[in-house]
């Protein structure tokens, strides 16, 4: 019996390019994680301003291998990060992974503007403002359109927007 194929732990979608919709899901292995990084490496090498979110509702926590290795992944390309990256938005539904993001913030945050949210439709909403703010009007805009659409990374409630707490 030949083994079952799992879901990809990882999705990126840039259809509303220039902003980027990555999906983690599940507990990636050390080779997932690294093909992870390496495609994330591949967006901020193309030098274009963009905003990312991260849906990362259905993630399992990293391993403590997997923080250190991001960590070291954050520090060395913090400067292309701020270069190209207007904002991050991160969807996150599991308290655990949302105290675990929070303390890792608190003594690396990112490069740039972030925030941390429950619901899709609400980075959605923090990513356009932050395009719009850069200029990308239209492209804020497309975005806008899409905001209960669910045409990437997942699909938002369809309610309005909730922010946690935190530094953004």
């Amino acid at each position: 019996m030949a083994p079952m194929n799992r879901a990809a732990p990882f999705t990126f979608d840039d259809s509303l390019w220039p902003l980027l919709g990555v999906r983690l899901t599940g507990e990636l292995s050390r080779q997932e994680f690294e093909a992870y990084l390496d495609r994330s490496t591949q967006y901020l090498q193309r030098g274009e301003q963009h905003v990312c979110i991260f849906d990362l509702s259905a993630l399992w926590l990293l391993s403590s291998e997997q923080r250190q290795r991001h960590a070291l992944w954050l520090e060395k390309n913090a400067a292309l990060m701020r270069r190209t990256l207007l904002g991050l938005a991160y969807v996150i539904t599991s308290p655990t992974v949302v105290l675990t993001m929070s303390v890792i913030f608190h003594f690396r945050p990112p490069p740039v503007p972030y925030t941390l949210v429950t619901r899709l439709d609400a980075a959605r909403a923090w990513a356009a403002w932050h395009l719009d703010e850069a200029g990308l009007r239209a492209q804020a805009e497309r975005v806008r359109s899409q905001l209960y659409e669910g045409t990437f990374v997942g699909t938002g409630s369809g309610r309005g927007p909730a922010q946690l707490s935190g530094p953004c």
